[in-house]
């Protein structure tokens, strides 16, 4: 069942969810857009990082969109390890799907149209079988992308959230994952949605 939580500090919303991992094992999955922004924090400097391991919940093939890069402010911030998906090896879907262990926290954006990591609403990849996978959409801005599928999220994640923060202090019209997504979604998951206080 899915439930909602409201703030209008994302940064520090976050750092106070990842802080109780402090010197602890922490396996993070994280995606691109607008979460890379509120995971921008110098505060993640003063945790004791180190056991910590990121993943990606996708990435686009063209380097430059590559969610990897988008987060390197963040990943300057810590000390853990991180597996980034290698979209240049042929062999990319096949060693990341073995590589990824069980997930302890899954942070995700929302897109405009509802779409989460590169699982767009309405398309074959929903039902996808495989835990990692490849899909073109010629409708965005890089449209060759990997992406794991709701099938790895449903069966792989301990603690879900899709992280919705404002833009230039507005509240986003979305505020929910595609109907299409949300049906086939059969764990729990958090949103984050923004309050203007």
């Amino acid at each position: 069942m899915p439930s909602s939580l409201f703030t209008n500090n994302f940064k520090t919303f976050i750092f106070d969810l990842l802080e109780k991992y402090d010197n602890s094992n922490l396996n993070l999955m994280i995606s691109g857009g607008s979460l890379l922004n509120v995971l921008n924090n110098p505060s993640y400097s003063s945790l004791d990082t180190s056991k910590w391991s990121i993943y990606y919940a996708d990435e686009r093939v063209d380097p430059k969109g590559s969610n990897y890069k988008g987060s390197l402010p963040f990943l300057n911030n810590l000390k853990g390890k991180v597996y980034r998906m290698e979209v240049e090896d042929k062999d990319c879907v096949m060693n990341y799907s073995k590589l990824l262990p069980k997930i302890d926290i899954c942070l995700l954006g929302v897109g405009p149209d509802g779409h989460i990591c590169s699982l767009f609403p309405n398309t074959p990849s929903l039902d996808s079988q495989d835990k990692v996978i490849v899909i073109t959409n010629p409708d965005v801005q890089f449209p060759k992308r990997v992406t794991t599928t709701l099938k790895f999220l449903n069966s792989e994640v301990e603690n879900l959230y899709f992280v919705i923060p404002d833009k230039n202090g507005e509240v986003k019209e979305v505020k929910e994952p595609h109907c299409s997504i949300k049906r086939r979604l059969t764990k729990d998951y958090v949103i984050v949605l923004y309050k203007n206080e």
